[in-house]
């Protein structure tokens, strides 16, 4: 059970691991600038209606997270027929997502704005800590907007008339400097402690929320940034260096318990089983889903799991299944694959993995568990992959790899069973005889991140579509990575703090790190970091904003049509190889931006859309 926004927490307050808290457990209750607050409780419900946009399935619960923000260079949809045309880049205007996603957005900034309006001189907000979260949060959204559509209307009060709906677009650059000086002026006031985190913003959050405010304002796609991408670069290593101080409770900032946590895989599996990590707290921040939708005080907006996730589906005996259901539209990338498999790798690491397959055969099995941490340390295997694009997924898998299925140890066959029990043949089964090679059908391996195992995932044994599985915003280890980049960009050249950031979140995973010598010179260090951040945090709704400021996103997205000719391209699946050649034929420039919702130009007659649609 999920603890009350008020944080009344029993026997349970010293737990090393408890249940997430989350305003969307209250019932939100946005009052109007006219109206007033009665109680504490009401304002606390109030600012509940602020955050509820973060948990609308239009925007993290999936259209925004997942349809518009999740397909890049390493992952990609696995179907070619969808009525979601933006999971292959065939939207347009009048798509339902993008109007769903910008509407939920905006109507979070019209809860925040009321709110403000309604408690700014509330007798229940004195020191005015409830204001300056919705002010803040007012900011991300508007952040969000610029990001993915660029040229959108700054909406800084409420709309009390007809006349305020027709609102002019502030040019990005425009409205990203302001984002980011309301984002700053809210430090102050912010939190001080993790309290709150993950469920609400405290101001490490929000340090590190600027950092990569800052470090998008000084992107290749920012028109008129020239003068002043250094001091932005400056400005989010600055931000990212403060939530890092007080990780490490360092001189002149709040010392707070902040690390990574020593298991990738955990950091996920904490989220999957709606479960708050306050042991290492490198979630900073998360969206809530609460409940699976089994009845109206269990509703849930999430389909996290669901659509991303380890296939699993089928008609019947559902509740015996170790795989709660998933369509897994997702696949990580032959380009996520060899990132983690060959690049930045040391020769040390890649001649231990090699030993893998003899391992294999000595043995008589047909695979090594390689998502057992123990097994993946001990060839070097980075534990990212492991968990990310782990070789399996549950019944329904269309992509079985062509080695013989193998047989058990009692000489049945897994098909003798319900499939869907285990997991399939890529590891763990044993068999009589021959091996295989650890790093088959690599490309087309759905995205291991959000899996539904049942011995993971919260609501157990649910055919439902809808789950109450987490999703991040930030963690400690994109800000390591946010620093690095920034220190780089910003000197110049790397500095040994910057490589150690980036070495952190190597040695998390399991894997040496080449030297420093190997990334001394500005060019190289930014190619390393920029395959950390895929290797970390793929999946999470960062990387396609990461290849439009890096001003290589179509270049990027054209690599699908190379990849898929080449000879480590599985054959086994010809409908996920086609829906990644279509993504690659059709990406074109345009797709930097979203387009502006048809309906939204029909009634806001003030907008134009955006060039290329």
């Amino acid at each position: 059970m999920r603890n009350k926004i008020n944080h009344i927490v029993l026997g349970s307050a010293l737990s090393l691991l408890i249940s997430s808290c989350s305003f969307l457990e209250l019932e939100p209750n946005v009052i109007e600038a006219s109206t007033f607050y009665n109680s504490e409780e009401e304002v606390i419900r109030g600012l509940a209606g602020v955050y509820g946009a973060l948990g609308s399935e239009a925007v993290y619960g999936n259209y925004y997270s997942l349809m518009l923000s999740n397909i890049d260079d390493l992952s990609y949809a696995n179907r070619t027929s969808t009525n979601n045309f933006s999971q292959l880049y065939a939207h347009d205007a009048s798509s339902t997502e993008i109007y769903q996603a910008w509407t939920k957005l905006y109507a979070g900034i019209g809860n925040a704005n009321s709110f403000m309006e309604a408690v700014e001189n509330s007798e229940y907000d004195p020191e005015h800590k409830y204001y300056n979260e919705a002010r803040f949060m007012r900011a991300y959204y508007h952040f969000i907007l610029a990001q993915a559509w660029g040229d959108v209307p700054k909406k800084d009060h409420s709309t009390k008339t007809p006349e305020e709906v027709m609102s002019a677009a502030t040019p990005q650059y425009e409205l990203l400097k302001w984002v980011a000086s309301e984002m700053e002026a809210c430090l102050p006031l912010a939190a001080e402690t993790l309290e709150n985190a993950p469920s609400r913003v405290v101001k490490v959050t929000m340090q590190g929320i600027l950092a990569r405010v800052y470090l998008f304002m000084a992107g290749a796609s920012i028109e008129g940034n020239e003068a002043f991408k250094s001091e932005y670069y400056g400005k989010a290593r600055d931000f990212a260096w403060e939530v890092i101080k007080s990780a490490r409770g360092l001189e002149g900032a709040a010392s707070l318990n902040i690390q990574l946590n020593p298991s990738y895989s955990q950091v996920f599996i904490n989220m999957i089983k709606d479960t708050y990590d306050k042991t290492y707290n490198e979630s900073l921040w998360e969206v809530d889903f609460l409940g699976d939708r089994s009845s109206s005080a269990a509703w849930t907006n999430g389909r996290i799991g669901d659509l991303i996730g380890l296939q699993s589906n089928g008609s019947d005996g559902f509740s015996e299944w170790a795989c709660n259901y998933s369509y897994a539209y997702y696949n990580g990338s032959l380009k996520l694959f060899n990132l983690y498999y060959e690049k930045d790798r040391t020769d040390e690491d890649i001649a231990l993995m090699s030993t893998i397959a003899t391992d294999i055969a000595a043995s008589g099995k047909v695979g090594v568990d390689l998502t057992d941490e123990t097994v993946a340390a001990k060839y070097h295997w980075d534990q990212r992959q492991a968990w990310n694009m782990c070789p399996y997924n549950y019944n329904g898998n269309t992509h079985v790899p062509p080695y013989p299925v193998p047989e058990y140890d009692d000489g049945t066959h897994p098909d003798q069973a319900v499939r869907s029990y285990d997991k399939t043949p890529y590891i763990g089964f044993q068999k009589k005889s021959s091996a295989i090679d650890p790093a088959t059908a690599r490309g087309i391996r759905n995205c291991g991140k959000w899996r539904r195992e049942t011995i993971y995932e919260a609501q157990m044994s649910a055919k439902d579509l809808y789950t109450c599985i987490n999703y991040p915003l930030l963690r400690y280890s994109d800000v390591l990575l946010m620093f690095a980049e920034a220190d780089n960009e910003f000197k110049g050249s790397p500095s040994q703090e910057a490589y150690d950031c980036v070495k952190e979140v190597r040695d998390r995973a399991g894997i040496e790190t080449p030297e420093f010598s190997n990334y001394s010179d500005y060019t190289s260090f930014q190619t390393f970091v920029r395959n950390e951040r895929g290797r970390e945090l793929c999946f999470e709704s960062l990387r396609k904003y990461d290849l439009i400021r890096w001003g290589i996103f179509v270049d990027s997205m054209k690599g699908y049509l190379t990849d898929t000719g080449s000879q480590d391209w599985p054959t086994g699946n010809a409908t996920a190889t086609q829906a990644a050649q279509i993504i690659g034929q059709n990406v074109s420039e345009r797709h930097v931006l979203l387009p502006i919702p048809s309906i939204e130009l029909g009634v806001n007659t003030s907008l134009t859309q955006n060039k290329l649609w």
